[in-house]
């Protein structure tokens, strides 16, 4: 009996130890993945932004995401190097959505394709693979959500590196700004318009040569001679030079 608790005990042992690996790795994992996708805090009902994460860019078509007021996000699986909607999982999706006050707009959702942007709120990293939360910016006055989830190779959980290689095929950070394009072009519409650059000032002091006021005021309009005097006239001004010097200004 003794022999067989100890062994009770050594298993019980081992699978802790198990547990706690698989727990820090899957830390790790999560620490990892939200440095290198920044997350966006949404207001509780998804419909604004209030802290701007990294904007990502989808490098594979077919992601679909359906509006906000859908309860459920429409649930979607990278894998083979495709997007799909996991089939009956989608399927059930949608009428968890119709049956939740969705109604006929239980069904709607938008796809999305390569080169469009979103943002993501939440990165969930489980036995068998890691989800991104993902939310876009108004279309049409809807914003949409989704999810996008990178299961693992069967039996492993791989490394960072491996995972950040696999998730960087489907989706990537935008190498810009921190707001998407919807938002760029709404600041860009929203910015003030850049103030006019200042006209250069001429200046006339006493001392400067005459050479140095044409080359600012241009020829005058009447020059009188007075001796060692000159009296250059402008259109608003007179002025006096003696011994090629400015020496007075009306």
């Amino acid at each position: 009996m003794t022999a067989i608790r100890v062994l009770r005990a050594c298993i019980v042992l081992t699978l802790i130890a198990m547990s706690s690996v698989a727990a820090a790795q899957s830390a790790d994992l999560q620490k990892q993945l939200e440095s290198a996708y920044p997350l966006t805090k949404a207001t509780a009902d998804s419909t604004d932004i209030v802290t701007a994460g990294a904007v990502l860019v989808l490098e594979k078509d077919n992601l679909q995401m359906c509006p906000v007021n859908l309860p459920i996000p429409t649930p979607n699986y990278y894998k083979n190097g495709s997007i799909n909607q996991g089939g009956v999982v989608g399927f059930l999706n949608k009428l968890g959505n119709a049956s939740m006050g969705g109604g006929a707009d239980g069904t709607k959702t938008r796809t999305f394709v390569a080169g469009e942007k979103f943002w993501v709120t939440k990165i969930q990293v489980q036995n068998d693979g890691v989800t991104f939360q993902l939310l876009t910016d108004p279309f049409q006055d809807v914003r949409y959500h989704g999810s996008l989830k990178v299961p693992f190779p069967k039996g492993q959980t791989p490394s960072s590196d491996q995972l950040l290689a696999t998730v960087e095929q489907v989706i990537k950070t935008d190498g810009g700004s921190g707001t998407s394009e919807p938002e760029q072009q709404q600041a860009a519409a929203d910015a003030p318009a850049p103030a006019a650059a200042p006209a250069d000032t001429k200046t006339i002091a006493l001392g400067q040569t005459k050479d140095q006021v044409v080359q600012s005021f241009g020829q005058p309009t009447k020059v009188v001679q007075l001796g060692k005097k000159e009296i250059d006239y402008y259109t608003d001004m007179k002025v006096t030079f003696t011994n090629n010097k400015v020496t007075n200004v009306e």
